[in-house]
């Protein structure tokens, strides 16, 4: 099989483990955490301990007692293109095929007496029936020539991620001779593709129709099968999900549950950074005896510490007591507490440092109102550095992400497939980039929290938080009032900077922070871009920093009318089908889901400004 690179973003949020993929010659799934081969090379941790210890607290006993923290995923190596090269990898799935076409004589293929007319009729074969050829290609063999094969469309598969073939067989004779062993044929009629067209039908005149397998619990329930992993199916493991009928190409066989972390600078002292951002290399070498000549003479490190003594790496080694590693914490609370503490400088100019900003003086921005008393302070961030890991998935239905935990507490999903059977380690991947951090003052905020109009709304909010989470059978998050109106102003704020920065909306993120009513005050928005390399870090972005409440203004201004209007401001007070968002559409607030942090959900203009209604008590009048 010919070598298929993807790029670690790819690997982490579309193909990682447990992910149904088509190939050039065969579809198969990605391998699970045992199959990713280092080959012997020098595997790459990803350092950020608030991260793994978020996650040893989060996943428990979903990892190992011996679990190392965080990796790359394997590079490509182009000087290696042999068995050795290191790769993830893969495992052919589905086992069911379809022969393409019959032979000349058709009668390896075709049953005798087969009705005419617009049919077209297919052999299925399993995996066992096929040949393999040098090159990992599959064909069957008819009476005389090989015949090429495709493997089957469908698949089933439960929520919790397990994913199985379907018992053809045993479906097409449900209620008859389960012994029959005759050939069976996938028959589809007509040009439409709909279920009711297509059935499975064996020759001794059983036969069953694919709308019959949308029908619930008709599959019965999942058997745990995980053909990613070692051993496929765990015999202790239990699953009372039903077994759900699942297109292998359809948008919801792969929802990656990832969680990440703006990385933090832990101080304004260079050496104590730099501690930071190789911990885990020194904590390798810190127990032997000649450790601080092994520091010297290890290529990462003998530069990065070449302007420090023995006695300073020492003496900052042993006062550093690992903070910022507080696992109960949500994650954004220490990003916001780094970047709204008003200092000048945030963070290192350094070379590899992890976080550098500048605050700009307020009075330089030139605010007019309503920002002037809006905005604190407004952020240039110069450089940061984005972790993403990956520890699960779902299939079907979509988890909850981490942004939808309050401020004061992190709660990540944990209730989908595993990586592996034993989590020695999880992959993630590193990025750098820029942005702008607004720290919005708590003080506006509350007077119009305050209002009798906003509580009244808030009220409403919240009951609509409960029905979407009723949809999907889990606890209600309630995220509260002032982020829904920060987070619809954000989407605003990146649609007009992506007019002028350079980068597409689509290469933009946010991050939004907003607290409840009995946490300490945090509100702010950080609108980024990250990518692996330097493409990140151009300036582009951060130097908009200045123009920030120009933007502002033109963000919202545009927001008063939108070209769906009256249409898209008589939902602001949602629906059924979408609770979560209010007055919101594509023509006005709604992004790229890659860039919103909420998959688009707690969106409404009217919060931020009055629409055509002209009702409401909108936050910027």
């Amino acid at each position: 099989m010919a070598d298929i690179t993807q790029n670690f973003s790819q690997l982490l949020l579309t193909y990682g483990p447990g992910a149904m993929m088509d190939l050039p010659d065969n579809a198969v799934v990605i391998g699970g955490l045992q199959d990713w081969d280092y080959k012997g090379s020098n595997w790459k941790p990803v350092e950020e301990e608030r991260l793994v210890a978020l996650l040893k607290q989060q996943l428990g006993t979903k990892l190992s007692p011996t679990f190392a923290g965080l990796r790359h995923p394997p590079m490509f190596d182009e000087d290696r293109r042999d068995s050795n090269a290191p790769g993830v990898g893969v495992r052919l799935f589905p086992g069911w095929f379809l022969v393409n076409e019959a032979p000349a004589n058709g009668t390896a293929v075709v049953p005798a007496g087969a009705p005419a007319g617009n049919e077209k009729r297919r052999r299925m074969v399993e995996f066992s029936e096929l040949d393999v050829t040098s090159g990992g290609k599959l064909s069957y063999t008819g009476i005389g020539s090989k015949i090429g094969v495709n493997p089957i469309r469908f698949v089933g598969a439960c929520t919790r991620g397990h994913l199985q073939d379907i018992a053809w067989r045993y479906l097409t004779h449900r209620g008859k001779d389960q012994s029959c062993r005759k050939p069976l044929y996938w028959v589809e009629r007509g040009v439409s593709s709909d279920p009711s067209d297509i059935s499975v039908q064996c020759t001794c005149g059983a036969s069953i129709s694919m709308a019959d397998l949308y029908k619930p619990q008709f599959l019965g329930t999942c058997d745990c099968h995980s053909p990613w992993l070692t051993p496929r199916r765990d015999a202790s493991e239990t699953c009372n999900e039903p077994l759900r009928l699942l297109p292998r190409s359809a948008t919801n066989t792969y929802f990656p549950q990832t969680v990440t972390v703006i990385s933090l600078t832990k101080s304004n002292d260079k050496l104590r950074q730099t501690i930071a951002e190789n911990k885990t290399t020194i904590d390798g070498i810190r127990v032997l005896p000649n450790f601080i000549d092994v520091l010297r003479v290890i290529p990462q490190l003998k530069d990065a510490f070449k302007d420090f003594s023995n006695d300073q790496i020492m003496q900052a080694l042993v006062s550093d007591d690992g903070s910022g590693a507080n696992p109960n914490e949500h994650p954004h609370i220490a990003e916001f507490d780094m970047m709204a503490t008003g200092a000048a400088q945030i963070g290192s100019d350094g070379g590899g440092s992890f976080f550098y900003a500048e605050t700009l003086p307020k009075a330089s921005l030139g605010l007019q109102p309503p920002w002037d008393a809006f905005l604190t302070n407004v952020v240039r961030v110069h450089r940061l550095r984005e972790v993403t890991c990956l520890y699960g998935f779902t299939r079907l239905e979509p988890p909850p992400t981490p942004a939808e935990s309050e401020l004061d507490e992190i709660q990540l999903a944990v209730n989908g497939a595993d990586l592996a059977r034993n989590v020695e380690w999880l992959p993630a991947i590193e990025q750098l980039g820029e942005g702008i951090f607004l720290h919005v003052a708590p003080e506006f905020l509350k007077q119009w929290l305050d209002a009798k109009e906003i509580v009244e709304k808030a009220m409403t909010l919240r009951d609509r938080e409960h029905r979407d989470a009723a949809r999907f059978n889990r606890p209600p998050k309630h995220r509260g009032i002032a982020y829904w109106a920060l987070h619809s102003l954000s989407h605003a704020f990146m649609a007009e900077l992506a007019l002028e920065c350079g980068y597409p909306l689509s290469s933009l993120k946010e991050r939004i922070y907003a607290t409840g009513p009995a946490q300490a005050d945090r509100f702010g928005i950080l609108i980024y871009t990250s990518t692996a390399g330097g493409q990140g870090t151009l300036g582009g972005l951060s130097h908009m920093a200045e123009r920030a409440g120009e933007l502002l203004t033109r963000a919202t201004r545009s927001l008063a009318l939108c070209s769906n209007d009256p249409i898209c401001a008589e939902h602001s007070e949602g629906s059924e089908e979408y609770p979560l968002q209010g007055a919101a559409c594509h023509a006005c607030l709604l992004i790229p889901e890659t860039s919103c942090e909420a998959r688009n959900t707690r969106l409404d203009r009217g919060l931020l400004t009055r629409t055509v209604l002209g009702d409401g008590f909108p936050l910027l009048g």
